[in-house]
C-alpha cells in the first residue's frame, strides 16, 4: 500500500460541530489540480476491476494543486429545512443561484443528469456538478442520515463568491465544484471529512452525472502546491506524496490557449477500447496508458527528486509525442495535430522551445491549456511574456512546487 494516512490528518480538517445560523460564515477555498503526466491513466486503471489484471495495467499519475480556485463562505439559516441555496461566480466574474430542496433526490437525480430540472441558465453544466454531489451525498453516502439530522431545522447557503480557476481547461474546475460542495457539507453539518474522504465522495457525486471523469481529478482536495502520486487500480486509489524535490523546485508555466475542447467526446472515443482491446490501435492505447505511462511517471519522478529540469521537460516532450501518435488516432477529433492546432502552434513555437525545458497538454489534452517545464524563475516569466506577446495568452500562471529541505 502506498497510503500514508500522516498526510491526510496533516491538511486542515474541517469543524465536527454541526453550524448554527449564528455562526460567522465558514471561509472554504478548493483548489484546481494539474496533472503533470499520467493523464487519462486514472479512467484506464479503473478498468481493472472489470478485466483480468493481465488485460489493463494499473494507471499512474503525478499531480500537483494550483495556487487558483474557488473560494466560498458557508452558513445556516433556519425557516426552512434540508435544502441548499448556492450563488457560484465564474471565472468572468458572472454570478448566479440556485435553491436545491435535498427532499426531492428524483429531481436531483434529472438535474444531475441534463434533464428537465438541469435549469440551464447559461452557467453550462456547473449545476450538474452540484446537484449529482448532492443527490450522492443524502441518497447513497455514508453520512446521508447525519446530513439529514442536522438539517432536520436548517437550510446550507454556499457562496462561491470568487472564482479564479479557469473553466473547462484540464484544471478539474469541475471536480473542483464538486469538492467544494462536499467540503460546505461537511462543514456545516459537522461531518468532519478527511481531505481523503472528501476526494471520494467528490468522485461518486461527478459520476452521477453523465461525466466519465477517473479518480484523479479529485486530487484537488489535497490543496494547493501539493505534490502527489497517484497510483489506480480498479477502484483503489494508492495516495503517495512526493516530498523529494531537489534543485530550485519545479517551476510549470500553465496557459489557458483560449480555444476548446470537447472532454466528453475524447473520453468516449478512448474508452471504447476498454476494458479489452478488440484491435492494434486499441493494443497500443492500452499500452500508452499502461506500461509506457508508468515507465514516463518513474522518470519524471527521477527527474523532479534530482531538480532536473532540462531532463523533466524531456520527459514532457516524449509524452507528448506518444500521446499525440496513439491517442490521436483513437480521437482525431480533439487529439493529435489535426484535433488540437492550437496547442501545437504553441508547442512549435520556436522561442518557447529555447525559453522552457519542453511543454505538453493538460487535462484530457486538446485546446485546453498548456504545460511548460520551466528551469527557475526567470525562464518561467520569460515563457509568459512570450505567451503573451506571440499568442496573446495574458493571463498564463506559473506553478512552483518549492524544493525540499532534505534534497
Amino acid at each position: 500500500q502506498l497510503l500514508h494516512p500522516t498526510f491526510f490528518t496533516r491538511l486542515p480538517r474541517v469543524p465536527t460541530r454541526i453550524m448554527n445560523p449564528a455562526d460567522d460564515p465558514a471561509e472554504l477555498f478548493v483548489c484546481g489540480r494539474l496533472c503533470l503526466l499520467g493523464e487519462h491513466s486514472d479512467w484506464a486503471g479503473g478498468f481493472r476491476s472489470a478485466a483480468r489484471p493481465d488485460t489493463v495495467h494499473v494507471g499512474r499519475c503525478v499531480v500537483v494543486g494550483t495556487n487558483d480556485g474557488l473560494r466560498a463562505r458557508v452558513s445556516t439559516s433556519s425557516g426552512s429545512d434540508m435544502c441548499v441555496a448556492m450563488t457560484s461566480t465564474d471565472d468572468a466574474g458572472a454570478k448566479r443561484s440556485r435553491v436545491f430542496d435535498l427532499y426531492d433526490d428524483e429531481a436531483l437525480l434529472r438535474a444531475a443528469r441534463g434533464g428537465a430540472d438541469a435549469h440551464d441558465d447559461g452557467s453550462g453544466t456547473f449545476w450538474r456538478y452540484v446537484a449529482g454531489t448532492l443527490h450522492h451525498l443524502i441518497v447513497s453516502s455514508p453520512h446521508a442520515d447525519a446530513i439529514a439530522a442536522a438539517l432536520a431545522t436548517k437550510c446550507v447557503a454556499i457562496d462561491n463568491y470568487e472564482t479564479t480557476l479557469p473553466m473547462k481547461k484540464g484544471l478539474s474546475s469541475s471536480a473542483a465544484a464538486c469538492v467544494l460542495v462536499v467540503r460546505a457539507m461537511s462543514t456545516a453539518c459537522g461531518l468532519g471529512l478527511s481531505a481523503e474522504e472528501e476526494m471520494e465522495a467528490a468522485y461518486l457525486g461527478e459520476r452521477v452525472t453523465p461525466s466519465k471523469c477517473g479518480r484523479m481529478d479529485q486530487a484537488c482536495a489535497f490543496g494547493p502546491g501539493r505534490l502527489t502520486l497517484l497510483t489506480f487500480d480498479g477502484e483503489t486509489v494508492d495516495v503517495k506524496p512526493l516530498q523529494k524535490v531537489g534543485g530550485d523546485g519545479v517551476h510549470v508555466v500553465v496557459a489557458d490557449l483560449g480555444a476548446g475542447k470537447d472532454t466528453v467526446r475524447i473520453l468516449d472515443d478512448l474508452q471504447r477500447a476498454y476494458p479489452t482491446p478488440r484491435s492494434d490501435a486499441d493494443r497500443e492505447l492500452h499500452a500508452l496508458l499502461g506500461e509506457n505511462n508508468s515507465a514516463v511517471v518513474d522518470a519524471a519522478i527521477v527527474a523532479i527528486e534530482s531538480g532536473d529540469a532540462p531532463g523533466l521537460g524531456f520527459v514532457y516532450q516524449m509524452a507528448q509525442r506518444g500521446f499525440d501518435e496513439i491517442a490521436g488516432v483513437a480521437c482525431p477529433s480533439q487529439l493529435g495535430e489535426r484535433g488540437s492546432p492550437k496547442l501545437h502552434e504553441v508547442l512549435r513555437c520556436e522561442k518557447l522551445k529555447r525559453a522552457a525545458c519542453g511543454g505538453k497538454g493538460v487535462g484530457s489534452q486538446g485546446d485546453g491549456s498548456v504545460q511548460f517545464v520551466c528551469d527557475g524563475a526567470t525562464r518561467a516569466a520569460e515563457v509568459r511574456a512570450i505567451l503573451k506577446e506571440e499568442f496573446g495568452l495574458a493571463d498564463a500562471m506559473t506553478i512552483v512546487i518549492p524544493p525540499s529541505t532534505s534534497a
